[in-house]
């Protein structure tokens, strides 16, 4: 599962039932530099952590078409707020906060292709 970037996975067939989930670290400190354009941005994403995704899908930002997105930048969350939710083989999951946080940039596009471990969000712990 960590190989192909899985986080969990289900099996039916014959009589045989099982669900496995993984606990994935998608927290993962800022490693490499972003260039941003003004002193106060430059100075919030420098001890920024990104949150990633777990899996490979579909990234939206909000729960329904129409609807505001789950988070804003400038938003602090509570540890286990719905961040987004990723689509992947027609199953919605949504990704939660793993602790509490001010969202400082969305990377990710709403309705656009995301790959396993790349990052969606910078955040600052609170």
């Amino acid at each position: 599962m960590k190989v192909e970037g899985l986080s969990e996975i289900e099996f039916d067939a014959n009589n045989i039932k099982f669900h496995i989930k993984r606990k994935v670290d998608s927290i993962i400190p800022r490693s490499h530099p972003v260039v941003v354009e003004h002193e106060q941005e430059k100075e919030e994403i420098s001890d920024a952590a990104s949150i990633k995704s777990p899996l490979s899908g579909t990234f939206y930002c909000s729960p329904k078409h129409g609807e505001p997105p789950f988070v804003n930048v400038g938003d602090v969350v509570e540890e286990g707020k719905t961040l987004c939710i990723i689509e992947a083989m027609k199953i919605m999951n949504e990704i939660k906060a793993d602790f509490s946080c001010k969202i400082i940039k969305i990377l990710a596009v709403n309705k656009k292709s995301i790959s396993s471990g790349e990052v969606l969000f910078l955040v600052k712990p609170v």
